[in-house]
């Protein structure tokens, strides 16, 4: 998994943690790395630690010399034996030392200039009762007990190194310098190190978002063809897939509005022709009574008749169209109950049967089925029934046509249920277009008596608020099959009623 596919949040805890990291990493290399150099250098560990602590190393026997010395003059009673007990040791270490009380002199190392020691020692004497100063020069202390009164001071040079051992003054400085640098090296370093990663995440997250919201400038201009790249795995790619998700249904619905266009466009036009024929039959018998040509009273009643013919023609048409229209808007309400489809067939074809074999259909139903039952309105399905049955008898090529209505179980929780005729039937090329408005297979549009092309249309309407299926299929040998699958709705709630 590439850096970039990150989280968002991950690759900021990254980048925070390497902004503390590397600086920390790089202090303690770098500090490693003086006290090696010290430790192998000319600068013996002895040396590092007088430096760090100077009363540590080897003069530690000098500081355990001068404490006891402290006590001694602390404890003084008059017996200066034990005063000058620790006066010799610390003079067999290459020091001198001076006591006194008052201005009564109570031991001087021979052969030294007390006045001298005393005012070297008492010159950097801060306030207090004692000073204490060690560095390559030598030592320097003075001590005033609050006891007794007695003065101390000690002074000479060390001479327990080398003098080319000593960490001199120069020495000190250059490690001091040296930490100075290192903080200094250090301070830049977090500087630059989080100048890098500001600039990485704003390439991470800046840049996606302004190529994102260029991609969402040109949805908003009606740029809905090009799709939505995905530019990572992170939060910055989920809002690329939530864009291209809505560029697609922006696009569906541009589609399904241009459908709308069309389907309207052809609606009016269909309108146009269907109303013109009966309105020039209308106008023309009306005219021919009128102008005299029905001078018979059998004529003048078979002009009569006609029109009254052609205008039930024109209202059926109508209804028709303006059940089309509010079942495409989807403003027809239907009546959800649970019905038997099987027992209702049944019942439909047993009243309707003698009828439609008067106009020459004879009609057959079969099914293996006991029960089925689906969430269905009653008075819309009886449509789907006589539209579908209609469309039968109005294409039959026979003096008795034949329609066979089979209901089966599909085994995808619906039901399957067909309409086989026998009659002219329809090209496969034709089969996709029976459901479309105004669609007839006669191209001329000359027939406008077998129909006017909505009624295959409003019963695909009806089965798609039923949350079913409805194509056509060509009948072996000859005529049209139309199948349709309806859910089965062991209740009414199974079914989406919000049509």
């Amino acid at each position: 998994m590439k850096l970039r596919d990150w989280p968002l949040r991950k690759r900021l805890l990254f980048s925070n943690f390497i902004m503390i990291f590397i600086p920390v990493l790089f202090t303690a290399v770098v500090s490693m790395a003086i006290f090696l150099a010290l430790q192998f250098g000319n600068i013996n560990r002895a040396n590092i630690i007088s430096f760090i602590w100077p009363e540590s190393g080897q003069n530690m026997s000098i500081q355990f010399e001068l404490s006891r010395l402290r006590v001694r003059a602390d404890q003084y009673h008059g017996d200066m034996g034990r005063l000058l007990q620790a006066a010799d040791h610390l003079e067999d270490q290459g020091l001198n030392v001076s006591i006194w009380r008052d201005k009564e002199d109570l031991y001087d190392t021979a052969g030294i200039d007390k006045v001298y020691l005393r005012q070297q020692v008492m010159a950097g004497h801060r306030q207090g009762h004692a000073d204490f100063n060690w560095t390559g020069e030598g030592l320097r202390f003075y001590y005033i007990s609050p006891h007794t009164d007695i003065h101390l001071a000690v002074a000479g040079a060390v001479p327990s190194y080398p003098e080319n051992e000593y960490i001199d003054l120069s020495s000190k400085d250059i490690l001091k310098i040296a930490f100075y640098v290192l903080t200094i090296l250090t301070i830049l370093l977090t500087i630059l190190v989080g100048l890098k990663l500001s600039r990485w995440m704003a390439g991470q997250i800046v840049d996606p978002v302004e190529r994102l919201r260029n991609m969402a400038d040109a949805i908003s201009q009606g740029d809905l063809d090009h799709p939505v790249p995905i530019l990572s795995h992170d939060e910055i790619g989920d809002t690329c897939q939530a864009f291209e998700k809505m560029r697609l249904q922006l696009r569906a619905a541009r589609d399904t509005r241009k459908k709308y266009d069309q389907n309207r466009k052809e609606l009016l036009a269909g309108i146009s022709h269907d109303l013109s024929t009966p309105l020039t039959k209308i106008e023309g018998y009306a005219s021919g009574i009128l102008d005299g040509i029905a001078n018979t009273p059998e004529k003048e009643r078979h002009y009569l008749d006609m029109i009254v013919d052609t205008s039930h023609h024109m209202a059926s048409l109508v209804r028709t169209l303006f059940l089309f229209s509010k079942l495409d808007l989807g403003q027809v309400p239907f009546h959800w109950e649970r019905v038997d489809v099987c027992a209702y067939i049944k019942d439909y074809i047993s009243e309707q049967a003698g009828h439609f074999r008067e106009q020459g259909l004879d009609i057959t139903f079969q099914s293996p089925l006991d029960q089925a039952f689906i969430a269905m309105d009653r008075q819309q399905f009886q449509r789907v029934l006589e539209n579908i049955i209609g469309n039968s008898l109005k294409y039959k090529d026979q003096a008795v046509g034949h329609l066979t209505l089979t209901l089966t179980d599909s085994r995808e929780g619906s039901y399957l249920l067909s309409f086989a005729d026998d009659g002219c039937g329809v090209d496969d090329s034709e089969l996709p277009k029976l459901f479309e408005s105004f669609y007839r297979t006669d191209k001329a549009r000359t027939n406008v008596a077998k129909g006017s092309g909505l009624g295959l249309a409003v019963v695909q309407q009806i089965v798609q608020a039923m949350k079913g299926q409805i194509w056509a299929q060509a009948t072996v040998p000859k005529g049209l099959t139309i199948c349709i699958t309806l859910p089965k709705g062991e209740s009414i709630n199974e079914t989406h009623l919000d049509y």
